[in-house]
Protein backbone atom coordinates (compact mmCIF):
# COMPACT_ATOMS: atom_id res chain seq x y z
CA UNK A 1 0.00 0.00 0.00
CA UNK A 2 1.30 3.08 -0.86
CA UNK A 3 1.58 5.85 1.44
CA UNK A 4 -1.20 8.14 -0.23
CA UNK A 5 -3.52 5.36 -0.02
CA UNK A 6 -2.47 4.75 3.65
CA UNK A 7 -3.07 7.93 4.81
CA UNK A 8 -6.44 8.39 3.19
CA UNK A 9 -7.36 5.06 4.40
CA UNK A 10 -6.84 6.55 7.69
CA UNK A 11 -8.77 9.48 6.77
CA UNK A 12 -11.85 7.47 5.77
CA UNK A 13 -11.28 5.22 9.22
CA UNK A 14 -11.21 8.50 11.22
CA UNK A 15 -14.22 9.95 9.67
CA UNK A 16 -17.05 8.43 11.33
CA UNK A 17 -15.41 9.21 15.20
CA UNK A 18 -14.73 12.82 14.07
CA UNK A 19 -18.63 13.06 12.83
CA UNK A 20 -19.64 11.83 16.37
CA UNK A 21 -17.14 13.92 18.73
CA UNK A 22 -19.60 16.76 18.63
CA UNK A 23 -22.31 14.35 19.85
CA UNK A 24 -19.92 12.58 22.34
CA UNK A 25 -19.23 16.07 23.72
CA UNK A 26 -22.50 16.73 24.20
CA UNK A 27 -23.18 13.64 25.96
CA UNK A 28 -20.55 13.79 28.44
CA UNK A 29 -21.93 17.59 29.09
CA UNK A 30 -25.27 16.08 30.27
CA UNK A 31 -24.29 12.51 31.68
CA UNK A 32 -21.50 14.49 33.84
CA UNK A 33 -23.78 16.87 35.92
CA UNK A 34 -26.36 14.41 36.06
CA UNK A 35 -23.97 11.93 37.40
CA UNK A 36 -22.53 14.49 39.89
CA UNK A 37 -26.18 15.55 41.15
CA UNK A 38 -27.20 11.57 41.75
CA UNK A 39 -24.38 11.18 44.05
CA UNK A 40 -24.71 14.94 45.91
CA UNK A 41 -28.17 13.44 46.12
CA UNK A 42 -27.22 10.16 48.19
CA UNK A 43 -25.48 13.11 50.69
CA UNK A 44 -26.09 15.31 53.31
CA UNK A 45 -24.22 18.15 51.22
CA UNK A 46 -25.62 21.40 52.99
CA UNK A 47 -25.08 24.75 50.56
CA UNK A 48 -23.74 26.56 54.05
CA UNK A 49 -21.56 23.94 54.14
CA UNK A 50 -20.08 22.71 51.28
CA UNK A 51 -16.78 21.08 52.33
CA UNK A 52 -18.48 19.18 55.19
CA UNK A 53 -20.61 16.48 53.46
CA UNK A 54 -20.82 12.80 54.36
CA UNK A 55 -22.61 9.47 52.29
CA UNK A 56 -25.61 8.85 53.61
CA UNK A 57 -27.16 6.60 50.93
CA UNK A 58 -30.54 6.95 50.33
CA UNK A 59 -31.79 8.50 53.50
CA UNK A 60 -32.64 11.84 51.42
CA UNK A 61 -35.23 9.75 49.32
CA UNK A 62 -36.88 8.37 52.66
CA UNK A 63 -36.77 11.61 54.80
CA UNK A 64 -38.75 12.67 50.75
CA UNK A 65 -40.86 10.42 50.58
CA UNK A 66 -42.73 10.67 54.55
CA UNK A 67 -42.88 13.98 54.28
CA UNK A 68 -45.93 15.99 54.41
CA UNK A 69 -45.51 18.35 51.90
CA UNK A 70 -43.81 16.11 49.31
CA UNK A 71 -47.07 14.27 49.60
CA UNK A 72 -49.25 17.77 48.43
CA UNK A 73 -46.54 18.71 45.88
CA UNK A 74 -47.18 15.60 44.15
CA UNK A 75 -50.61 15.80 44.47
CA UNK A 76 -50.53 19.25 42.90
CA UNK A 77 -48.12 18.16 40.62
CA UNK A 78 -49.71 15.37 38.96
CA UNK A 79 -53.81 16.99 39.21
CA UNK A 80 -52.14 20.20 37.58
CA UNK A 81 -50.49 18.37 35.38
CA UNK A 82 -53.81 16.25 34.21
CA UNK A 83 -56.10 19.83 34.12
CA UNK A 84 -53.70 21.20 32.08
CA UNK A 85 -52.84 18.38 29.55
CA UNK A 86 -56.91 17.30 29.17
CA UNK A 87 -58.17 21.40 29.28
CA UNK A 88 -54.88 22.59 26.75
CA UNK A 89 -55.44 19.45 24.34
CA UNK A 90 -58.59 19.80 24.10
CA UNK A 91 -58.98 23.56 23.42
CA UNK A 92 -56.00 23.70 21.06
CA UNK A 93 -57.79 20.44 18.88
CA UNK A 94 -60.93 22.66 19.10
CA UNK A 95 -58.62 25.92 17.90
CA UNK A 96 -57.03 23.90 14.82
CA UNK A 97 -60.81 22.40 13.78
CA UNK A 98 -61.69 26.01 13.67
CA UNK A 99 -58.76 27.41 11.94
CA UNK A 100 -58.45 24.45 9.14
CA UNK A 101 -62.27 25.23 8.38
CA UNK A 102 -62.59 27.85 5.32
CA UNK A 103 -63.30 30.90 7.26
CA UNK A 104 -62.71 34.34 6.68
CA UNK A 105 -59.63 35.80 8.09
CA UNK A 106 -58.38 32.62 9.20
CA UNK A 107 -55.04 33.31 7.89
CA UNK A 108 -54.74 36.83 10.17
CA UNK A 109 -56.10 34.46 13.01
CA UNK A 110 -53.06 31.61 12.68
CA UNK A 111 -50.75 34.33 12.76
CA UNK A 112 -52.48 36.50 15.54
CA UNK A 113 -52.34 32.51 17.39
CA UNK A 114 -48.25 32.79 17.28
CA UNK A 115 -48.40 35.65 19.73
CA UNK A 116 -47.89 34.15 22.85
CA UNK A 117 -45.54 32.07 22.08
CA UNK A 118 -43.16 35.22 21.23
CA UNK A 119 -43.19 36.04 24.55
CA UNK A 120 -41.50 34.95 27.64
CA UNK A 121 -43.00 32.84 29.95
CA UNK A 122 -42.11 34.95 32.72
CA UNK A 123 -42.90 38.06 31.15
CA UNK A 124 -46.28 36.59 30.43
CA UNK A 125 -47.23 35.06 34.53
CA UNK A 126 -46.22 39.00 35.34
CA UNK A 127 -48.47 40.19 32.78
CA UNK A 128 -51.22 38.02 33.83
CA UNK A 129 -50.77 39.18 37.10
CA UNK A 130 -51.14 42.42 36.88
CA UNK A 131 -54.67 41.95 35.07
CA UNK A 132 -55.42 39.37 38.09
CA UNK A 133 -54.94 41.98 40.97
CA UNK A 134 -57.62 41.34 43.57
CA UNK A 135 -59.22 44.65 43.21
CA UNK A 136 -60.83 46.35 40.37
CA UNK A 137 -57.64 47.28 39.87
CA UNK A 138 -57.28 44.19 37.82
CA UNK A 139 -58.41 44.51 34.20
CA UNK A 140 -60.11 41.04 34.54
CA UNK A 141 -61.59 42.03 38.02
CA UNK A 142 -62.75 45.40 36.24
CA UNK A 143 -64.83 43.38 33.13
CA UNK A 144 -66.46 41.14 35.86
CA UNK A 145 -67.81 43.93 37.74
CA UNK A 146 -69.99 44.90 34.70
CA UNK A 147 -71.75 41.70 35.22
CA UNK A 148 -72.28 41.84 38.86
CA UNK A 149 -69.32 39.45 40.01
CA UNK A 150 -67.61 40.35 43.17
CA UNK A 151 -63.72 40.94 43.05
CA UNK A 152 -62.26 37.74 42.80
CA UNK A 153 -59.29 37.18 44.58
CA UNK A 154 -56.84 35.07 42.04
CA UNK A 155 -53.62 35.02 44.22
CA UNK A 156 -54.82 34.82 47.31
CA UNK A 157 -57.06 31.48 48.25
CA UNK A 158 -56.37 28.37 47.05
CA UNK A 159 -58.48 27.52 44.26
CA UNK A 160 -57.98 30.63 42.80
CA UNK A 161 -53.83 30.60 42.76
CA UNK A 162 -54.37 27.02 41.17
CA UNK A 163 -56.72 28.22 38.23
CA UNK A 164 -54.95 30.95 37.87
CA UNK A 165 -51.74 29.35 37.09
CA UNK A 166 -53.80 26.91 34.93
CA UNK A 167 -55.28 30.02 32.77
CA UNK A 168 -51.73 30.91 32.24
CA UNK A 169 -49.85 28.28 31.61
CA UNK A 170 -53.14 27.17 28.67
CA UNK A 171 -52.82 30.60 27.47
CA UNK A 172 -49.08 30.37 26.62
CA UNK A 173 -49.22 26.95 25.46
CA UNK A 174 -52.38 26.38 23.47
CA UNK A 175 -51.11 27.92 20.37
CA UNK A 176 -48.01 24.94 20.29
CA UNK A 177 -51.14 22.56 20.69
CA UNK A 178 -52.97 24.21 18.26
CA UNK A 179 -49.90 24.29 15.58
CA UNK A 180 -49.21 20.51 16.27
CA UNK A 181 -52.73 19.05 15.38
CA UNK A 182 -53.43 22.27 12.56
CA UNK A 183 -50.18 20.67 10.78
CA UNK A 184 -51.61 17.22 11.07
CA UNK A 185 -55.45 18.43 9.93
CA UNK A 186 -53.41 19.62 6.81
CA UNK A 187 -51.59 16.73 6.23
CA UNK A 188 -54.08 14.09 6.46
CA UNK A 189 -55.63 11.92 3.49
CA UNK A 190 -58.85 13.75 1.46
CA UNK A 191 -59.59 10.11 -0.04
CA UNK A 192 -61.73 9.04 3.66
CA UNK A 193 -63.21 12.21 3.52
CA UNK A 194 -64.50 12.39 0.38
CA UNK A 195 -65.80 9.06 0.33
CA UNK A 196 -68.07 10.41 3.87
CA UNK A 197 -69.42 13.11 1.68
CA UNK A 198 -70.41 10.05 -0.86
CA UNK A 199 -72.10 8.07 1.75
CA UNK A 200 -74.14 11.47 3.14
CA UNK A 201 -72.06 11.22 6.69
CA UNK A 202 -72.84 14.20 9.17
CA UNK A 203 -69.67 16.61 10.00
CA UNK A 204 -69.85 15.16 13.79
CA UNK A 205 -69.74 11.47 12.13
CA UNK A 206 -66.85 12.47 9.95
CA UNK A 207 -64.81 14.28 13.08
CA UNK A 208 -65.70 11.06 15.35
CA UNK A 209 -64.95 8.23 13.37
CA UNK A 210 -62.06 9.99 10.34
CA UNK A 211 -60.30 12.78 11.82
CA UNK A 212 -60.19 11.55 15.34
CA UNK A 213 -58.71 8.38 15.17
CA UNK A 214 -56.37 9.55 11.90
CA UNK A 215 -55.50 12.30 14.19
CA UNK A 216 -54.70 10.50 17.56
CA UNK A 217 -50.85 9.83 17.09
CA UNK A 218 -50.62 13.82 16.92
CA UNK A 219 -53.03 14.30 19.85
CA UNK A 220 -51.02 11.94 21.73
CA UNK A 221 -47.46 13.65 20.58
CA UNK A 222 -48.86 17.11 21.36
CA UNK A 223 -50.28 15.18 25.26
CA UNK A 224 -46.62 13.77 25.28
CA UNK A 225 -45.29 17.54 24.78
CA UNK A 226 -47.86 18.84 27.37
CA UNK A 227 -46.97 16.12 29.91
CA UNK A 228 -43.69 16.57 30.27
CA UNK A 229 -43.56 20.47 30.16
CA UNK A 230 -46.81 20.37 33.00
CA UNK A 231 -44.75 18.33 35.31
CA UNK A 232 -42.19 20.38 35.64
CA UNK A 233 -43.86 23.73 34.99
CA UNK A 234 -41.17 26.43 37.32
CA UNK A 235 -41.31 29.70 35.57
CA UNK A 236 -45.30 30.48 35.87
CA UNK A 237 -45.61 29.17 39.54
CA UNK A 238 -42.10 31.07 40.66
CA UNK A 239 -43.57 34.54 38.93
CA UNK A 240 -46.91 34.77 40.29
CA UNK A 241 -47.58 32.78 43.93
CA UNK A 242 -44.21 31.43 44.73
CA UNK A 243 -45.85 28.10 45.95
CA UNK A 244 -48.51 29.46 47.89
CA UNK A 245 -50.48 30.35 49.49
CA UNK A 246 -49.81 28.00 51.68
CA UNK A 247 -47.96 25.85 49.71
CA UNK A 248 -51.63 25.36 48.05
CA UNK A 249 -49.34 25.83 44.31
CA UNK A 250 -45.81 23.98 45.63
CA UNK A 251 -45.32 21.43 42.92
CA UNK A 252 -42.05 19.63 43.23
CA UNK A 253 -40.11 21.87 41.24
CA UNK A 254 -40.60 24.55 43.72
CA UNK A 255 -39.84 22.18 46.36
CA UNK A 256 -36.43 21.37 45.07
CA UNK A 257 -35.71 25.13 44.50
CA UNK A 258 -37.07 25.52 48.36
CA UNK A 259 -34.93 23.09 49.48
CA UNK A 260 -31.78 23.91 47.89
CA UNK A 261 -31.28 27.55 48.34
CA UNK A 262 -33.86 28.61 50.82
CA UNK A 263 -33.35 25.87 52.89
CA UNK A 264 -29.66 24.91 51.91
CA UNK A 265 -30.63 21.07 52.19
CA UNK A 266 -28.90 20.68 48.83
CA UNK A 267 -28.68 16.77 48.46
CA UNK A 268 -32.42 16.57 49.44
CA UNK A 269 -33.14 19.33 46.89
CA UNK A 270 -30.90 17.33 44.28
CA UNK A 271 -32.92 13.98 45.13
CA UNK A 272 -36.30 15.83 44.56
CA UNK A 273 -34.97 16.67 41.48
CA UNK A 274 -34.05 13.25 40.69
CA UNK A 275 -37.63 12.22 41.81
CA UNK A 276 -39.01 14.26 39.23
CA UNK A 277 -36.92 13.06 36.52
CA UNK A 278 -38.08 10.06 36.98
CA UNK A 279 -41.73 10.90 37.16
CA UNK A 280 -41.05 12.35 33.79
CA UNK A 281 -39.14 9.80 32.29
CA UNK A 282 -41.61 7.20 33.55
CA UNK A 283 -44.65 9.44 32.07
CA UNK A 284 -42.63 10.14 28.90
CA UNK A 285 -42.19 6.75 28.39
CA UNK A 286 -45.38 5.20 28.99
CA UNK A 287 -47.13 7.78 26.64
CA UNK A 288 -44.50 7.23 23.63
CA UNK A 289 -45.28 3.58 24.02
CA UNK A 290 -49.43 4.53 23.26
CA UNK A 291 -48.04 6.53 20.46
CA UNK A 292 -46.17 3.95 18.84
CA UNK A 293 -49.30 2.26 18.90
CA UNK A 294 -51.49 4.70 17.85
CA UNK A 295 -49.20 4.97 14.64
CA UNK A 296 -49.16 1.62 13.75
CA UNK A 297 -52.78 1.80 13.90
CA UNK A 298 -53.30 4.63 11.43
CA UNK A 299 -50.72 3.13 9.03
CA UNK A 300 -52.85 0.03 8.82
Amino acid sequence: MTTRKRRRWRREAALPYLLLTPALILLAGMVYPFGLGLYYSLTNYWLQYPNRFRFIWFDNYVALLTEPLFARALRFTLGFTLAAVVLQVGLGLAVALFLHARIPGRKALRALMLLPLMMPPVISALMWKIMMASTNAGILNYMLSFAGVAPINWFGSTNGAIASILIIDTWGNLPFVALILLGALQALPTEPYEAARVDGASPLATLRYITLPLLSPFILLAVTFRTMDSLRIFDVIYATTMGGPNDATTNLQIMALQYSFQWYQMGKGIAMAIILLVLVVIASALLMRLWNQAAERTME
